[in-house]
């Protein structure tokens, strides 16, 4: 995940998900694609990396609903949070995020002043996911 993070001016967007949930069932199948062919995974492959955590195997991890979206940028800042099932909503939020990008709009994160140490030093994504996200649950 780092590497992809890292490598050029993407969103991470992380899915919290579970497998016994419906609404991520249905979820997964607006990102993953449907018989069309169409998923928003693949209209924001260009400026989004997708990622789903399940929340069965990442428990110190607590959300309100499932699912919940968090839109991450680089450094890993936090840039917003999409919780339920409209697809709209998710594909809005993303689309913002991208323009913002484009037009320099987003603020780097400088290590300094982030609380957080970089992914780097943490034994793993979850490691890291679990110390950056904590207080933001």
């Amino acid at each position: 995940m780092k590497r992809n993070a890292e490598s050029g001016n993407k969103l991470l967007v992380l899915e919290f998900t579970a497998p016994w949930s419906e609404p991520c069932k249905y979820m997964s199948k607006v990102l993953d694609g449907n018989p069309s062919g169409r998923s928003l995974a693949n209209e924001s492959q260009d400026y989004a990396h997708f990622y789903a955590l399940d929340i069965t195997k990442f428990r110190r991890m607590t959300v309100e609903a499932l699912p919940t979206f968090l839109l991450l940028k680089q450094g890993y800042k936090i840039l917003g949070r999409v919780v339920g099932v409209d697809k709209e909503e998710l594909r809005r939020s993303i689309k913002e995020r991208k323009d913002k990008s484009a037009g320099g709009g987003l603020e780097k994160v400088n290590p300094e002043e982030d609380i957080d140490k970089p992914l780097s030093l943490f034994s793993s994504p979850y490691a890291f996911l679990r110390a950056r996200l904590r207080s933001f649950f």
